[in-house]
Order: C-alpha cells, then sequence, then structure tokens
C-alpha cells in the first residue's frame, strides 16, 4: 500500500524524465521550425512582389530581367531580344521591392482581369413602331483600355 508521500515523489520522478524531452520540444521549435515558418513566408511575399521590369537572378544563376509574368511562370530577358520561360519557384532573388501580401494579391488579381478584358461587348436595344422593323441586332464594338482601365480615346493613338 503506497502512502501519500510515496506516491508524490512518484509524480515528481515522472515529471523529472519527461523534462528532457519538453526542453528539446522547445529547442526544436525555437531554433528550427520558427526561423523556417519565417524564411517561407518571406519567400511568398517576394513572389508575389515581383513585377514587370525587375532585375532577378534564377536559382541557376541566369540574371535576367522580367518581361511577362504569369501565375506559374515567368519570362525572362536574359539578353537584348532573347527571353526565355522560367517557373516562378526557380527565381532565387533579386532586386524586388516587397510589398504588403494583401497589396500584392490585389494588384495581381488586377492585372489578371485587365489581360483577360481585350474586347468589350455592347448591346444596344433599340425601341421600334414598325413591328417589320423589329429584330435584335448585337453590335460589337472593340475599345481599347490603357493600364488602369481606361478607355483610349481615338485622338491619342
Amino acid at each position: 500500500m503506497m502512502h501519500g508521500g510515496e506516491k508524490m515523489e512518484d509524480i515528481m520522478n515522472m515529471l523529472g524524465m519527461f523534462w528532457p524531452f519538453l526542453v528539446l520540444i522547445a529547442v526544436f521549435y525555437f531554433f528550427m521550425y520558427r526561423p523556417q515558418k519565417k524564411l517561407q513566408l518571406e519567400r511568398g511575399r517576394f513572389l508575389l512582389s515581383l513585377r514587370k521590369g525587375d532585375r532577378v537572378v534564377t536559382s541557376g544563376g541566369v540574371h535576367g530581367v522580367i518581361k511577362v509574368l504569369r501565375d506559374k511562370y515567368v519570362e525572362l530577358e536574359i539578353a537584348p531580344k532573347v527571353v526565355i520561360k522560367v517557373e516562378k519557384a526557380a527565381i532565387h532573388h533579386g532586386d524586388v521591392k516587397l510589398v504588403d501580401e494583401k497589396i500584392a494579391k490585389e494588384e495581381a488579381a488586377k492585372a489578371k482581369h485587365q489581360e483577360n478584358m481585350e474586347t468589350q461587348v455592347t448591346e444596344e436595344v433599340i425601341e421600334v413602331n414598325d413591328p417589320k422593323e423589329a429584330g435584335t441586332e448585337v453590335i460589337e464594338e472593340v475599345i481599347e483600355v490603357d493600364e488602369n482601365g481606361k478607355p483610349i480615346k481615338e485622338d491619342k493613338k
């Protein structure tokens, strides 16, 4: 039969055995996991901050200027009129101004939206009095827009 003192002593011995494991877990967290997570977040911010015209270096050591930026890849100009396609993940570092992640995502979405808007289709509804003139007509008109999405006027071309 155990007494209260022996029971407490056994509990203290068990806790004493677990201290090294707790210290090891804390060391692992503070010296390995946290710094790695921080680097991963910085890398994500870097990739979101890439812009057309940025000078970058790939992981293979190729230096270039970003000419086209897509979701998965970029096109780098490595010499005058020499453009190569490189995976975005292969970009190692560069002269990139890091921006806030939220702003970078908004700008990327805006740029993608503008790329997809090449033409704008408008539909006009015309009221007619004569049933013979009734019909449906769709008028397609191409409107060129600038980088801000505003129409370019004919006299500015």
